[in-house]
């Protein structure tokens, strides 16, 4: 009897420890984020990148809510060749490296500064009128494509930032919709 009274004792204080730490861990995501990326990007790990190549990424970013589409329209769209650097970063963001989708709501995650060779080897366009952008020349290697739709809704930012991983390789065309 002593025992089956630890034991539940035990099982009360792991739920309060757990209860403690999801109300901390969901507390982080509310507030924006700083994180320190330790690894700078080497030049040899992401040289392959700078050069042109024959494949091309395309793709669309729309959200639908309440009865209305929302797109990338005017945004940034960005292509980030693969690198230590880059994997932190993007899992820092959206918690993988293969796709996600990090809501507006939570805020941005601020890096205490980029890697200025990282933000050298990305390539940045602008989503049209209809929410599609395109990466024509891109060499053959690991990219991945981010962009965000984001509208004002009622009380806060609605939509969020958004990822897809793309393994590109002999010069073919890669169709990406986000999210």
């Amino acid at each position: 009897m002593l025992a089956l009274r630890r034991y539940g004792r035990l099982i009360g204080y792991v739920a309060s420890l757990v209860s403690v730490l999801a109300a901390a861990v969901g507390c982080t995501q509310l507030s924006p984020q700083q994180v320190a990326l330790a690894t700078p990007v080497r030049p040899s790990e992401i040289e392959w990148a700078r050069q042109s190549g024959n494949n091309t990424v395309s793709g669309t970013a729309r959200i639908a809510a309440a009865n209305t589409a929302h797109t990338c329209a005017g945004q940034s769209a960005n292509l980030i060749p693969d690198s230590a650097y880059a994997r932190a970063r993007l899992s820092a963001i959206f918690g993988n490296t293969t796709k996600g989708m990090r809501a507006a709501s939570l805020g941005p995650v601020r890096f205490e500064r980029d890697d200025p060779l990282y933000v050298t080897t990305l390539r940045t366009t602008r989503c049209d009128g209809s929410g599609s952008f395109a990466f024509p020349r891109v060499p053959d290697g690991i990219w991945y494509v981010t962009t965000s739709v984001r509208w004002d809704g009622p009380s806060q930012a609605e939509g969020g930032s958004m990822m897809q991983r793309v393994d590109l390789r002999g010069g073919r065309l890669v169709k990406v919709a986000l999210p």
